[in-house]
C-alpha cells in the first residue's frame, strides 16, 4: 500500500478520481488491490442524478455510503425494475450475484466498496439486454491500480 493510500482524505476534491473509459457521470479510485488475499477496496463518486451501467457482481461485497446517496436499480427475472436508496452512513452487504445499475442522488454520492474475490470474474459489464459485454478480473483491478499510481 502506498503512503498516499494509508491516509486518504475522502474529501472528493482531494481524491485522484479515475474515469471509466468513455463513461461519464461517475468515477472511481482504487484504495487497495491485494492480489494474494484477493481483496479489493475502492471508492466511487457519482454526479448528481447520474447512473453508471448495468453490471453483475459475481463476488461478495460490502458498501458504505460516505456522502450523498447511492441509488440502485435492479431487474428481476421478469424484467421488472426495483429502486432502492442508501443514504450517507448506510451500509449494505451482498453475498450473491447481483445485477443492477447504480448512481447518485440529487447531490451525487460517494461510496466505499470492499470486494472479497473468490474467483474471476469479479464483475461483468452488461449490455442493455443484460448479456455480458466484458468480464473484469482481479488482474484487471491490479493493472488499473498500477496505472492510477503511475507505475
Amino acid at each position: 500500500m502506498s503512503a498516499a493510500q494509508e491516509h486518504l482524505d475522502i474529501d472528493p476534491q482531494n481524491v485522484n478520481w479515475q474515469s471509466f473509459g468513455s463513461y461519464t457521470g461517475f468515477r472511481y479510485h482504487l484504495l487497495n488491490v491485494d492480489v494474494e488475499n484477493r481483496v479489493i477496496d475502492l471508492m466511487f463518486q457519482f454526479d448528481a442524478n447520474e447512473k453508471c451501467f448495468y453490471h453483475a457482481h459475481h463476488q461478495p461485497s460490502s458498501t458504505l455510503v460516505l456522502q450523498g446517496e447511492q441509488h440502485i436499480w435492479e431487474k428481476d427475472a421478469q424484467g421488472a425494475e426495483t429502486h432502492k436508496v442508501r443514504r450517507a452512513g448506510e451500509f449494505g452487504i451482498s453475498n450473491q450475484k447481483e445485477v443492477h445499475i447504480e448512481g447518485g442522488g440529487p447531490d451525487g454520492g460517494v461510496i466505499y466498496q470492499n470486494i472479497r474475490c473468490g474467483a474471476d470474474p469479479i464483475y461483468s459489464i452488461l449490455n442493455d439486454d443484460l448479456s455480458t459485454r466484458l468480464d473484469v478480473s482481479l488482474e484487471d483491478f491490479a493493472n488499473s491500480l498500477a496505472v492510477q499510481n503511475g507505475e
